[in-house]
């Protein structure tokens, strides 16, 4: 094939441009353009190198393919050069090219290649429209008339096939931006779920014609910082947010300017860190376009583009649009994770008050005229309306909770919920889990997310009932909440703030407990901003009378009862009586009395117990779980079945309640009535 071009060359032969001409027709892609003009450019004997060269005009841009004589089927990686005007001008006018001419300078010197000194060029011209160029580099100077003939008619016969192969490049990048747009808005407005928005975004960004990388940067101003969503290589997965420094960053900069920002040539200049990234990854421009939504930026889509040349308005209008709908869609999904998080704690909460409700709670209201009840009102009163820790002290059963409730009620929070921890009843495992709550897959059972008590009180009030009962461990992160407001779910990472009153009730001596290092002395003087004392039953017999009132009508309705009155022997007896259990246990012989009764007159059958001075004796041939069962059942003789406070089992056994109530459970042993 080079042999017979070279004798069509030096004979001027039209049927060899003719075949040159049908090997070309109909081609749409300008590689593959210039590498099937090889043979029909490289086949003269002076001829040393040649190719083609095609103008972008929108960018001034040339874009150079050239071939060797040594190796003409070796393909050529096309070169991209950018030049002004006047550069441009010459080659559309040039004829003849030398090594070190002042008019192509550097173009010159790498068309024409190591050897050569000379060259012939002949632009590529559609009426009016310069295309680009053909040229050939030869070995000297002679006589080149012949060769440069063949070179004009071939630059003339193809000027049509370039002009389609252009214009089919253009039409292609436009179509692409319109499906990429198309695409993206399809895919990220069928989901509400961040993660599919930012991976569909993500796939998108990668067909992009000149793409090198992109990524997608959010503002968390709480935090002062940026997530990055990086979009590098071509994992399927997506790749985890980067946080960085809002300060002195090109989101910054978007964030101050409220407008798109295109970068210099990276290869000269690179102002961010961003953008050294980006340049090392191959980018030459970058682009930065602010994702606005409602009026304010959420944030950038940045993308990375190989070519020098400045970033089409074209483009910068894609990237833009891109950015529009990224910001409306993220704002959406994240409005959703808001509106499900609510959602979730709402379930909580309600579940929570369900539970509530459905225990059977002490009584409604206070009820009691005495002077140490008084002083509680007056307490009630003064602390109720402040945000004050109060801590709450009195025997298990004087109702600390209705006091609790009463502060709440008397606050400015009431219209929020007050949610109720027992620390005692909470296996001590599990404590931090219920206060702070957890993410999934924290722990073994942790199988969803759990929203901690903190949390649910947000706005609202903690009652913490036996704070006594707490570790030193779940002391130490307690400290850390009343302190800062702050603490993290059990297995996650991110800082949560709560604004939640607190209110503590114990039935142990605190100060003692600190005394006997149980009790971490700084949690104590964070408990004991405001102290109230609730007296024993014992200590106010005077409201006993309108007790047992109150829960003879509260028990007439519950049970259809038509209880008038109370024997005056019952009610001489019941005032007289030590109640080591206080309220509670009052209500209950009460209720023992109602069910019992079906006269209009309520009588009492004395139910105290008599216990023994001591456990009854425990055969030799026991076993040691048999001798702690009995002594466990006499001490709940006892006492009544009272296992907290003062005056319950786990006291006079030296053993916490919670340590009790393990053992009476896998002992199989029940609180006698």
């Amino acid at each position: 094939m080079c042999s017979e071009n070279a004798n069509l060359h030096s004979g001027g032969d039209d049927r060899g441009l003719l075949r040159a001409v049908q090997e070309v027709a109909g081609e749409l892609e300008l590689d593959r353009l210039a590498h099937r003009l090889v043979p029909w450019l490289i086949g003269h004997d002076r001829v040393e190198a040649a190719g083609v060269a095609v103008v972008d005009p929108e960018l001034d841009l040339l874009t150079v393919w050239r071939f060797t004589a040594d190796d003409p089927n070796a393909p050529a990686e096309p070169v991209q050069y950018q030049h002004g005007p006047q550069v441009l001008a010459y080659y559309a006018s040039a004829q003849r090219l030398a090594r070190g001419g002042n008019s192509g300078g550097a173009l010159d010197d790498m068309l024409l290649g190591r050897s050569s000194r000379w060259g012939l060029s002949s632009p590529i011209m559609l009426h009016d429209r310069w295309l680009g160029f053909v040229f050939a580099a030869i070995s000297d100077a002679g006589d080149d008339d012949g060769l440069h003939e063949y070179i004009s008619r071939l630059a003339s016969l193809i000027a049509p096939v370039v002009w389609n192969c252009h214009t089919h490049a253009r039409f292609k990048h436009g179509d692409l931006r319109r499906d990429t747009l198309i695409t993206l808005s399809d895919a990220i407005n069928r989901s509400l779920k961040l993660e599919t928005v930012l991976d569909s975004t993500r796939q998108a960004m990668r067909g992009l014609a000149d793409h090198v990388f992109s990524a997608i940067m959010l503002v968390d101003a709480e935090r002062s910082e940026y997530l990055m969503y990086p979009n590098v290589g071509d994992t399927q997965e997506l790749s985890p947010p980067e946080r960085h420094l809002l300060e002195g960053s090109l989101l910054a900069e978007v964030l101050k300017r409220e407008r798109t920002y295109e970068s210099d040539d990276l290869d000269g200049r690179r102002t961010f860190a961003v953008e050294g990234r980006c340049h090392l990854m191959g980018s030459r421009r970058c682009v930065a376009a602010p994702m606005f939504v409602r009026g304010r930026i959420i944030g950038c889509l940045f993308v990375g583009v190989r070519s020098a040349t400045p970033v089409l308005r074209v483009d910068v209008w894609l990237y833009e649009n891109i950015a529009l709908q990224l910001a409306l869609a993220i704002d959406n999904a994240r409005q959703l994770e808001q509106v499900r998080r609510l959602s979730e704690e709402l379930a909580q909460q309600n579940r929570y008050l369900r539970e509530e409700i459905q225990s059977e709670h002490d009584f409604g209201e206070m009820i009691g005229e005495s002077a140490a009840m008084q002083a509680v009102r007056d307490a009630i009163a003064r602390v109720g309306p402040t945000d004050s820790t109060v801590l709450i002290t009195g025997e298990t059963g004087v109702g600390k909770e209705l006091v609790a409730r009463a502060i709440h009620a008397a606050s400015t929070r009431a219209d929020q919920p007050m949610v109720k921890v027992n620390c005692a009843a909470i296996p001590e495992g599990m404590v931090e889990s219920e206060l702070f709550g957890h993410e999934r897959g924290a722990f073994t059972s942790a199988v969803e997310r759990r929203i901690g008590r903190f949390e649910l009180a947000n706005g609202g009030t903690l009652f913490l009932d036996e704070v006594g009962e707490l570790s030193h461990s779940v002391q130490a992160k307690l400290l850390r909440v009343l302190q800062d407001g702050a603490f993290e779910r059990v297995g996650g990472t991110k800082t949560i703030s709560t604004d939640a009153r607190i209110i503590a009730a114990t039935n142990r001596d605190l100060a003692q407990s600190v005394k006997d290092g149980a009790f971490r002395s700084d949690l104590y003087y964070r408990f004991n901003v405001f102290p109230l004392h609730v007296a024993p039953l014992r200590e106010r017999s005077a409201d006993i009378p309108l007790l047992i009132q109150f829960f003879v009508e509260q028990y007439n309705r519950r049970m259809g009862k038509q209880v008038e009155s109370v024997e005056p022997e019952t009610m001489a007896d019941l005032c007289a009586r030590h109640w080591p259990g206080n309220i509670r246990e009052l209500r209950h012989e009460i209720e023992r009395a109602m069910i019992l009764s079906d006269q209009p007159v309520l009588r009492v059958t004395t139910t105290e117990v008599r216990p023994s001075a001591g456990p009854r004796p425990v055969p030799s041939t026991a076993s040691l779980a048999d001798a702690q069962a009995e002594h466990i059942r006499w001490a709940l003789t006892k006492t009544a079945g009272i296992i907290e406070g003062e005056q319950g089992a786990a006291r006079l056994l030296g053993l916490k309640p919670s340590t009790l109530r393990f053992r009476m459970k896998r002992l199989g042993i029940h609180r006698p009535a």
